[in-house]
């Protein structure tokens, strides 16, 4: 009896997130009210920021949902209702009073919240993931790294293109967020790759995984970041 093939399995894909927020300013949810400004860029509730939406499909929330009531229930909901609108959703440990932003007359700047949650997603290590242990990463192989960096710099184009879209002048408010991320980049990169020569496992499969993320990385810089000047070595790798 011949083995019938057996077709690829294919996982369904969730749905993209187009602009899940109304533009209401205040949002109703079964656990209590959000207040929404900058069209869905920034929600909070009892003072305190909770989510801020970088892109349409990135957004970041706090943990732990500071104030009084049923607050971390509302957050709850609110974070349930993106993820099930197919963001993606990154959660951080911080209390942010709506108060750091707001202006003499009491008036909040969303974005202002809106840049200081981008500088904190910028501020991400992308040489330490925090799903993997540090003594266990350096053994993954280099095509493994490679390739989910090139995802992690498809993200943080995402987030500079929301960025963007929200308002130009912003990007200049991020300063120097985005080179300092590429550098440590740059730097791991270049050690992952001579160590990996020297135990003779970088082939060519590796390297066009590399090649890859040189690219995202060197589009992104390009248009957000012209003045950047890449190492040597990485210009040699884009060559």
């Amino acid at each position: 009896m011949k083995n019938c093939p057996v077709p690829p399995i294919r996982f369904a894909r969730r749905k993209t997130a187009s602009h899940p927020w109304p533009f209401a300013p205040l949002l109703e949810l079964p656990g209590g009210d959000l207040h929404v400004y900058g069209a869905g860029k920034v929600v909070s509730a009892q003072q305190f920021v909770l989510i801020v939406g970088l892109s349409p499909q990135h957004f970041i929330a706090v943990e732990e949902a500071p104030g009084i009531g049923p607050v971390q229930a509302v957050l709850e909901q609110a974070v349930g209702f993106l993820w099930g609108q197919g963001a993606k959703i990154q959660r951080i440990k911080l209390r942010c009073p709506t108060s750091w932003f707001s202006d003499q007359y009491g008036d909040f700047m969303w974005r202002e919240c809106f840049v200081f949650f981008s500088r904190i997603y910028l501020a991400t290590d992308p040489t330490n993931p925090p799903w993997v242990p540090s003594m266990v990463y350096p053994v993954i192989p280099i095509g493994v790294i490679a390739s989910a960096a090139g995802l992690h710099w498809e993200k943080v184009e995402q987030v500079l293109t929301g960025v963007e879209a929200a308002d130009p002048d912003l990007l200049l408010d991020l300063g120097s967020s985005l080179a300092g991320m590429a550098r440590r980049w740059e730097y791991f990169l270049a050690r992952i790759i001579i160590l990996s020569e020297r135990a003779e496992e970088y082939d060519a499969s590796d390297r066009d995984l590399v090649a890859q993320c040189d690219h995202i990385l060197y589009r992104i810089l390009t248009k957000f970041e012209p003045s950047y000047e890449l190492l040597p070595v990485t210009t040699l790798r884009l060559l």
